[in-house]
């Protein structure tokens, strides 16, 4: 978002956008096993549940800056996993073009550009994408070989430096 202060439409549509961007992503907890905690101490359901009724009514007090900072933080966990299924998951749920793993991306290109694996934290990156690809119907044969070539080359010369 520019620095630019926003007019009323703009800044309820904006709000409207960062409300329902929070909700489907509570949603996407809400509705995977995984993000499940249930103890004495702890019931994670009830737990975003709140957190959505809190949201709505940051939504209905026009708290803009509030909703975007909470969406930063409740994105914080899918994107350090490489959870490139929620992203899909946002985009289908809300309709809004948004690519919270935009400077991953980024980083996969640079290392295909380059057409070499530097780093142990570049390797993982496109193991991930690579493994992502392969879910992924139809299949990109092409990108998915790429991909697999650049691991391969990148596996063989750290064997042979290892011996």
């Amino acid at each position: 978002m520019t620095d630019k202060k926003l007019n009323k439409e703009q800044k309820n549509e904006a709000l409207l956008k960062y409300r329902n961007l929070v909700f489907a992503t509570l949603d996407y907890y809400l509705d995977n096993q995984q993000f499940q905690i249930q103890s004495a101490a702890v019931d994670s359901q009830s737990y975003f549940q709140s957190l959505k009724t809190q949201a709505e009514a940051h939504f209905q007090k026009g708290r803009l800056t509030l909703l975007k900072q909470w969406f930063r933080d409740l994105t914080e966990m899918p994107v350090e996993t490489r959870d490139l299924k929620f992203n899909q998951y946002l985009q289908e749920i809300t309709g809004y073009d948004i690519d919270i793993f935009k400077a991953y991306f980024q980083r996969i290109d640079n290392v295909v550009d380059k057409g070499k694996i530097s780093t142990d934290n570049q390797f993982y990156d496109i193991r991930i994408m690579a493994d992502h690809l392969c879910q992924n119907d139809p299949v990109d044969e092409e990108k998915v070989e790429l991909l697999n070539r650049l691991l391969q080359e990148y596996e063989q010369r750290n064997s042979l430096a290892g011996k």
